[in-house]
């Protein structure tokens, strides 16, 4: 499945990039910090926007009520799993949140979108992008929350939840927003994901590399983030009677590697960036062999 690979190499690409940076001097603590501000207050913000009123119309009413819905209940699900994982490992309490976090959000955009339009084509696209109004509510509140630990208003109203609130508002009411408008917001959101792994090889860089495969938890929780959470969705639409193309794009998605803005959020608000990085490079680099094996044997 050469658009994985593809996506996954992109992504290394931009983390060896950073990594490079960062031996080279040219990133230090205090840039790669100036850069996770940059990117969650400012251009986050227009990513959101333009990523969601550019979601499309090719569902009825109907169908789009049904995707929220589900698409909230699998970031539910996911979130109790999230809990249990945590519990279970006896996950020191500083790392509690990013393991919690990751474990909720998986890479839903940058490789969660094209792998659901290329494995189930027609509106697959479309149910992956309104899967992601949930997901950047929920990562943008309740994800600042399980890093920083503290839910204080501050923090969670911030940009980009706000972005990501008024842009699904003006969606649901259907308000007309000009192109002009979307292009521009979607122009400058275009620098979220290089910044992102950017940021990601900049944190890696100041780990010694033998401390990368080190972190024992890591193991289980990327049984659990690559396979575990698409097995258990799978199970639980099996008693449901909707869309099939749907049921595979929430059982592609549960199955995604790490989110990779968590990194970029724990710089913000708190939490253990280098264990955030680890999981990314981990679960990102053996979802090569995952992803193509959930399209083979489960789409095919």
């Amino acid at each position: 499945m050469s658009l994985v690979l593809n996506r996954i190499i992109v992504i290394f690409i931009g983390i060896v990039a950073g990594f490079v940076c960062r031996k080279l001097k040219v990133l230090n603590e205090e840039s790669t910090s100036v850069i996770s501000n940059v990117v969650v207050k400012i251009i986050l913000p227009f990513y959101l926007f333009s990523a969601i009123l550019n979601s499309g119309t090719s569902v009825d009413s109907k169908g789009v009520a049904v995707a929220l819905g589900l698409s909230f209940a699998m970031f539910l699900i996911s979130g109790i799993v999230a809990a249990v994982f945590a519990f279970a490992v006896r996950s020191p309490e500083s790392d509690r949140g990013v393991y919690m976090f990751e474990t909720m959000c998986g890479n839903v955009t940058y490789i969660g979108i094209p792998v659901c339009a290329a494995v189930l084509g027609g509106s697959a696209s479309f149910y992956a992008s309104i899967l992601n109004i949930p997901y950047n509510l929920l990562c943008f509140s309740l994800g600042i929350f399980l890093l920083s630990g503290k839910m204080p208003l501050k923090r969670i109203i911030n940009p980009a939840f706000l972005s990501g609130a008024l842009a699904a508002l003006l969606y649901v009411l259907r308000v007309p927003v000009p192109s002009v408008i979307l292009d521009g917001c979607s122009f400058v959101g275009q620098a979220t994901s290089p910044c992102a792994m950017l940021i990601i090889g900049s944190v890696l860089a100041s780990v010694p590399f033998r401390e990368i495969f080190t972190e024992w938890r890591a193991i289980p929780y990327v049984i659990i983030r690559l396979v575990g959470l698409g097995a258990l969705m799978a199970f639980l639409l099996s008693f449901l009677d909707v869309d099939p193309i749907l049921k595979g794009v929430l059982i592609l998605m549960a199955s995604m590697p790490a989110a990779t803005n968590s990194t970029m959020l724990c710089s913000i608000y708190g939490g253990n960036r280098e264990l955030s990085a680890k999981l990314i490079f981990l679960s990102t680099a053996l979802s090569a062999i995952t992803i193509p094996l959930w399209a083979s044997i489960y789409f095919c």
